[in-house]
This record gives C-alpha cells, structure tokens and sequence, in this order.
C-alpha cells in the first residue's frame, strides 16, 4: 500500500529544506501531484510506525500536514 503526505508551510515555521529533509529521514520519496510524497507500508503496524515517526519528526516546526492511503 502507498501512503501519500502533503505538506502545508508556515512562514512562522522551519524552512522548505528542513522539512523536506526530514520527510525523507522518515523514508518518504518526493512525488508529483496533489501530494508532495509518498511512501510504501505492508502492515497497520508498519503505518503506525511512520506515522509516529513523522509526528515526532515535525513537531515544533510549525508545519501541518495531510495523508491518505491508497492499495
């Protein structure tokens, strides 16, 4: 299954290139369309796992973000 982020900026928050480099630590490859990036999971467990990740990785840079699933 693929799991796509989109990322939304704060002029208050971290830079562009902090929070890119941070969605590739968690494993995200950057994507074109309506989401910036987009990584693949086999398992509830493995999705929790990256998404825990991402929260804690983007805490305090003042950045939101949506994701959505897909087979």
């Amino acid at each position: 299954m693929k799991l796509y982020l989109k990322i939304y900026f704060n002029s208050e928050g971290a830079s562009t290139m902090d929070v890119i480099t941070i969605a590739e630590k968690v494993g995200f490859e950057p994507h074109v369309g309506d989401y910036d990036f987009v990584i693949d999971f086999e398992s509830p467990e493995e999705y929790s796992e990256i998404m825990g990740k991402l929260h804690t990785m983007l805490k305090g840079t003042k950045t939101m973000y949506k994701v959505s699933t897909h087979r």
